[in-house]
This record gives C-alpha cells, structure tokens and sequence, in this order.
C-alpha cells in the first residue's frame, strides 16, 4: 500500500503540481490505496499527509482495515468535513476525480470549501492499475479457478427445459458457497434468440433442445473479479449448422486475440486483429462491441480492447485483460467466447481454463 501511495504522490506532483491535495472517492481506488472495503468515505491524499474521512458505520472497520492512515471521524455531511481537513491543511486548490463525483456532491464541495479551487484529475490512477501486482494477480487467479471450478459443477443443469433465471440464480449460489465475496456482475445466461443479445438480462424463458446458451460469469475474491464467457450447446436436437460455424469463427477471432496479447502491445491494434477474423467470416456488422478490457478490482478498467479507445494505449506487462469477440444474429442467435487473460513477461497465460466448446 506505502509504494502505490508513494507512486500516487509521484504523479499527482506531476500532472497537477497546482494541487495540494487529492480527493480519492471512487470505491476501487479507495480500497486499492488503502485497503478500507467500506461504501462511504474519501481518501484525503497530501505530499505528506493521508486520511480516510468516513462517518460513524465505519469507524471500526477503518481502524481495522487500514491502520496506516489517518482516520478523520466524519460527524455528519461530507463536505463540512472535507472543508475542515482542507482548511487545516491551508490547502488552495484540491484535485479530485470527477468520475465518481456527482454533480450534486461537486457543488455541496464547492459550497463547503470557501476559497480553494477544486481541480477535476482524470484518469491519475489508471496507469497504477493497469499492472498487477503478485497479491492482485494471486486474487484474480483464485476468482478465476473458483468461477471455472464452479462452472463446471454447474454445467450439467444447463439443459433442456430450464430457466435462464433459475440458471443464473444457482450460479451464484454456487459461488457463493465456494468462497466467493460477491458476484463480479449479474451473471448472464442468455438461450437460443435472446443470445443475441450480448448483456440480455436471465429471465423467464426456458431453454431448447439444439439452443446455443451465452453465460457470462465472474466472481469477486478479496476484491478482485474474474470475467469468463462461454456458449453452451444444449443436448438434444442439433443446433443450425450457421450457428456452431459462428461459433468457431468466434474461437479463431478468440485465437487470435489471445496470440497478440505481449507487452507493449496496442490495444487498438489488438482489437483490429480480432475484428479482422470476424469481417472475414462475413459477420462483421454482428459484432458491436470492444473486444475485450482490463479486470481488477473493477471488472471494467483500463485498458480498453476497443475501435474507440486511446490509440497510444499500450497494454503492459503485468496487466490482466479480457479477449471477447462476439457474433449476434438479431432473432437467431448469439455467440461470444471470453478468455481471462494475463500478460506475463513472455506472453499471454490464460487464467480461464474451461473448455470453450461445450
């Protein structure tokens, strides 16, 4: 935690030397910094000083969660109290991350804090992040483990006549009994049509023999997320023959991805090669999204595996990405494939070791 405060405080000086202070309210950085797994409260980050400003819930919990900083007992609002440890300080000019700031908390800061300038910092932890650190990535690889572990408990129920619901709903029972903290998101369970659908929502609707079945699960350990998607066929009839090319045109797109992931590598670029397998399969308008993202704390973050990101971005050594390319025929069905991927020194390991065709 001291070395990614310390390198916080490195690029704060750099990038916004006008500031005397950072604001750290979005809930990932917060635990990432300090370790409090608390819903409520704010990092208070100076060149010499660091408090976390919480209320009453989480005293105790902050004592015991991050001994190292200092905790500021916050009585009642926020902004009062920010206002009070800003003033104490002398600080004139606060930076904070406008991401997770609302516009009605930023005007309740700007009320509370007479005379300083508040500074909107982007992105001052993204680079941070981006590379995993030994802890991280022993995290990640036990949600990756747990969620294949689990899926393969699971797979068997994913048969004709049941519901997407009900499917969702045992998968993240099963996690949970297996040690999981939390669900990564909503897990996906998406049969036959509704596939095409690429974040369709489980519901009521039962499966059939031959469908092809999205399910998109993750699980959370000691903050961390795994990201696993895969297109389960459903015993019984066959299923259209359109359907299972689709499906292995999404694995070699999957191939692909997955080869490309080295150090340095630029993410756009990445994404180009991905999409170039899906064109030339003749399902390139059947392919809307990004092909894959960074996973952490977040199970979306830097960097981004998209048409529309950075095209500077680079994806480093040590980050953990997803490889995810999709074909989503409107009325038909819908294929995805994901891979939890990390980018080692000498290449890409994958941390997802289900099978892809089942």
């Amino acid at each position: 935690m001291s070395a990614r405060l310390a390198a916080l405080r490195q690029e704060l000086a750099r990038a916004y030397p006008q500031a005397d202070a950072l604001v750290v309210s979005g809930d990932a950085d917060r635990r990432y910094l300090s370790g409090f797994r608390g819903d409520s409260g704010v990092l208070w980050i100076t060149r010499d000083d660091a408090a976390l400003i919480t209320d009453a819930r989480f005293w105790e919990q902050a004592e015991r969660e991050c001994p190292p900083w200092r905790l500021v007992r916050q009585q009642g609002p926020l902004a009062p109290a920010l206002a009070g440890v800003a003033a104490e300080a002398g600080a004139r000019a606060v930076a904070f991350q406008p991401e997770p700031v609302s516009y009605a908390v930023y005007r309740s800061w700007r009320h509370a804090l007479v005379g300083v300038r508040l500074v909107a910092a982007s992105g001052l932890l993204d680079g941070l992040r981006l590379r995993k650190d030994p802890q991280e990535l022993a995290a990640i690889r036990r949600a990756a483990a747990m969620t294949d572990a689990v899926f393969a408990q699971w797979l068997p129920q994913c048969r004709a006549g049941a519901v997407e619901a009900e499917l969702a709903l045992d998968l993240e029972v099963r996690l949970r009994r297996a040690g999981a903290e939390g669900m990564a998101f909503p897990p996906i369970v998406a049969a036959g049509p509704r596939g095409a659908m690429a974040h369709a929502i489980a519901g009521p609707e039962r499966l059939a023999s031959g469908d092809l079945v999205v399910v998109d699960v993750g699980a959370r350990v000691d903050g961390y997320c795994s990201d696993m998607t895969r297109t389960v066929v459903v015993s019984g009839a066959a299923p259209p023959l359109e359907a299972l090319a689709a499906r292995a045109l999404v694995a070699e797109a999957l191939r692909v991805g997955v080869a490309a992931l080295r150090p340095g590598v630029g993410a756009v670029g990445v994404d180009a090669l991905v999409r170039q397998v899906i064109v030339a399969g003749g399902y390139g308008d059947h392919f809307g999204h990004g092909t894959g993202h960074g996973v952490g704390l977040d199970v979306h973050e830097p960097p981004r595996i998209s048409p529309h990101g950075d095209p500077q971005a680079r994806i480093p050594q040590g980050a953990v990405v997803t490889i995810e390319p999709g074909v989503y025929v409107p009325g038909r069905f819908g294929v995805r494939l994901e891979q939890l991927v990390y980018v080692g020194p000498d290449g890409p390991e994958l941390l997802s070791q289900s099978p892809l065709e089942v």
